[in-house]
């Protein structure tokens, strides 16, 4: 009889985690279709365009709490979490011919981010930020918050 329970408990258990492994199984490749359809911009050309002084949105589809950990310095930069981007964006950025990089901590809600904005909005030059801002910051690059400058110790 207790041979039956543990069955059962480990039965339910595994069904209870499937969705959740799948889910994960699921969403990579929802990013692995969504980078293959979208354009990427590397830490070093993103850094260039800054430097030059090209005119883009820089957009941070992180939530609240993790905009805390910082951003570049981006002339114009606007942030909307990637759960509310469908309602948001049209008024943050109504120009839908603008560039505008979208980016995130590791690149993967900002390259679903740039696809919707492309495909499903009407935005005509959209781009993420490969590897998002860990990529950035890996590359030399620093990031800004409220204790001022940041760039990783190597």
């Amino acid at each position: 009889m207790k041979l039956h329970k543990l069955m059962a408990t480990t039965i339910l258990g595994l069904m209870l985690t499937l969705p959740l492994m799948a889910g994960d199984v699921i969403s990579e490749g929802l990013v692995k279709a969504a980078e293959k359809n979208m354009e990427a911009i590397t830490a070093e050309e993103l850094q260039k365009m800054v430097d030059d002084g090209v005119a883009f949105v820089a957009l941070d589809v992180r939530e609240a709490d993790m905009r805390m950990e910082g951003t570049f310095d981006a002339e114009n930069n606007v942030e909307i979490a990637r759960g509310v981007l469908e309602f948001d964006v049209g008024e943050k950025i109504p120009d839908r011919k603008a560039l505008v990089v979208v980016y995130c901590r590791v690149g993967k809600s900002a390259v679903l981010a740039a696809q919707t904005m492309k495909y499903h909005l009407g935005y005509t030059n959209v781009r993420y930020l490969k590897g998002g801002l860990d990529a950035w910051m890996e590359e030399g690059h620093s990031i800004y918050n409220h204790f001022g400058e940041v760039t990783l110790a190597k």
